[in-house]
């Protein structure tokens, strides 16, 4: 019998926003999770070195070996060092604008971040735009000692997604995402794995994704290294792709 008149269903609600309580009364609102997961996740400026395996359904594995410089609000640029056939091959993105270079071709090709970076499960915008608070608007759907799941919704329709449903830990680094295409629909998983410490700074060194429509397809990038360093401004321009 109950005799004190709360009733069972509302004890177990109770208990579970009791079992929030450490995360929620942090007081921070998901647009500041996800720039803080941004801000441990990359540097300002920075060089890196990381490798991209790709498998199709079919059992074909590709996997390439490239070098990247970043700087943030300036651009992203990776330049192709393996297989052969792609040596030489460069991607620019500069502000929400990429192009691709290649020795075969006279003149730079204007990329859509939505189109698939160098035919894996990623798109351009998975592996060039490192960061998410300048594009989504964040809202906590649900908070716990293991972290939170948060809700990140497009602010332009040019991005590949309309929605990211995240899973980030309470070390605000990523655990796993989910990508919905504008339809609705869900896109890709992603999960973020084996973290080490890159100049004192711990982040996971793999990013695989899983393509939800194309069953039997998945990509991965491995960061080998990052080091914090400047970025010489003339190389994350159009202008000097070529260089």
């Amino acid at each position: 019998m109950n005799t004190n008149g709360i009733k069972p269903a509302s004890i177990g609600l109770f208990l579970l926003v009791m079992a929030s309580l450490p995360l929620a009364g942090q007081g921070k609102s998901g647009n500041e999770i996800v720039a803080e997961m941004d801000r441990r996740l990359n540097f300002d400026e920075c060089r890196m070195t990381i490798r991209i395996k790709d498998v199709k359904a079919g059992g074909k594995l590709r996997q390439m070996r490239a070098k990247v410089e970043y700087s943030k609000g300036i651009g992203t640029r990776i330049e192709f060092e393996e297989p052969a056939r792609d040596r030489g091959k460069r991607i620019l993105m500069s502000g929400s604008s990429m192009w691709m270079s290649s020795p075969s071709v006279s003149k730079p090709v204007r990329l859509s971040g939505k189109d698939t970076f160098m035919g894996t499960s990623f798109t351009n915008d998975d592996v060039m735009n490192l960061d998410k608070s300048d594009d989504y608007d964040s809202v906590i759907a649900a908070g716990d000692e293991g972290g939170w799941n948060v809700v990140m919704t497009a602010r332009s329709p040019s991005l590949p997604y309309s929605r990211i449903e995240a899973r980030i830990g309470p070390d605000y680094l990523p655990l796993g995402m989910t990508y919905f295409a504008r339809s609705g629909k869900k896109s890709k998983s992603v999960t973020f794995s084996d973290v080490k410490s890159f100049g004192g700074r711990l982040r996971p060194s793999v990013m695989t994704i899983v393509d939800l429509m194309k069953p039997g397809d998945s990509s991965s990038v491995t960061f080998e290294d990052i080091s914090e360093e400047r970025v010489e401004r003339s190389r994350l321009s159009p202008s000097g792709l070529e260089s």
